[in-house]
């Protein structure tokens, strides 16, 4: 009897070993999926040291600006040279927050050809574990020296196809740490196969079709078709992928864009993260970690994660880019004194 009940206990501590295995596995996943469960990562890198030599550091030397030609911003010139040089000197707010901070930070994003889709910046603070992720929209208006001719190239999705170190996951790593002024550790970059593979493999997700979707792109390779019905509905791997890249119809009459997108998303993102803590948990692992690229090393990424089921939701909040649509444009313009004002707020935290 007691035999029996020994072996049972080793089964479940092996059964144990095996699940927290898993989870780290599984974590490394959600470097690469954070469009369908972003927020679930729990970092503990008191052990392990950020790699200091790959991370995107922002550019200091050039005011930040999101000004479209023709506008034209106020400035005042200042009256003493000797106390422009001063001011020069002092470190922002933000500055010195970053500097006292152990954060760890992200730029995830799927790629859409030469184009990056599905933005976002996720900053991690490993000491009170907590996440802070910034949906970017991808027709954000910024400009990069040399590829200010075409109107096309003057967003930051655009920056993937850019060439050279200007472009590809580090160029967009260096454009995002340019755009929020703070340093960008490691990028992550996943496919839409791979994430509609990943929802096939939790067998779907609920979700409610707010209105009939129906967009055809036969430009876009491989050529785009989206038909989904509104209505509360259970979407498979390709209706999942569709539904989060849905920016308009054809017919126009429910244009919104990146921002309502965005939203849909996070609300996706939420019903993704609640299906995904099951028994199928090994078989999403599986599936999805053959879709990630990175440039975080494996053996600091492993020792990053730990037990994500105990990641409590609470400490998981989503913002969007500061800034607006004008109308009749077909750029988001970002707010850089409101931008500012996010991040301190987020490093902010815990201090």
């Amino acid at each position: 009897m007691h035999f029996v009940v020994l072996c049972k206990g080793r089964m479940s501590i092996e059964r144990n070993d095996k699940m927290k295995f898993y989870i780290k596995l599984f974590v490394l996943c959600l470097l690469g999926f954070t469009l369908l469960f972003a927020g679930v990562w729990k970092f503990l890198i008191k052990d392990a040291e950020i790699d200091t030599n790959i991370a995107a550091m922002p550019d200091t030397t050039e005011e930040i600006s999101f000004t479209l030609p023709g506008e034209e911003e106020e400035t005042t010139e200042p009256t003493d040279k000797v106390e422009e040089v001063v001011e020069e000197e002092k470190k922002s707010p933000l500055e010195l927050l970053i500097e006292e901070s152990d954060r760890v930070n992200f730029v995830v994003f799927a790629h859409d050809g030469s184009r990056a889709d599905t933005i976002m910046f996720a900053s991690f603070d490993p000491s009170d574990q907590l996440v802070d992720i910034v949906s970017i929209p991808r027709d954000t208006y910024w400009l990069v020296e040399g590829y200010t001719e075409r109107a096309d190239h003057k967003k930051i999705n655009a920056v993937y196809g850019h060439r050279g170190e200007k472009g590809g996951s580090l160029g967009l790593k260096q454009e995002i740490a340019n755009m929020l002024g703070v340093p960008v550790h490691y990028y992550v970059k996943f496919n839409y196969d791979g994430a509609a593979a990943v929802v096939d493999t939790l067998g779907g997700v609920e979700i409610n079709v707010p209105f009939d979707m129906k967009y055809d792109d036969v430009w876009a390779e491989p050529e785009l078709h989206i038909d989904i019905k509104a209505g509360s509905q259970v979407l498979d791997g390709k209706n999942a992928v569709d539904y989060l890249r849905w920016r308009q119809n054809n017919d126009d009459i429910q244009s919104s864009g990146d921002l309502p997108r965005i939203d849909r998303m996070q609300a996706f993102i939420k019903q993704a993260l609640k299906k995904s803590m099951s028994p199928k948990l090994p078989a999403v692992v599986s599936t999805g970690i053959q879709y990630v690229q990175t440039d975080i090393a494996a053996n600091l990424a492993i020792s990053y994660a730990d037990d994500a089921i105990g990641m409590s939701m609470e400490n998981i909040e989503t913002h969007d880019l500061p800034g607006e649509a004008p109308p009749k444009s077909s750029y988001f313009i970002g707010d850089p004194a409101a931008i500012e004002k996010l991040l301190v707020e987020i490093y902010s935290k815990g201090q």
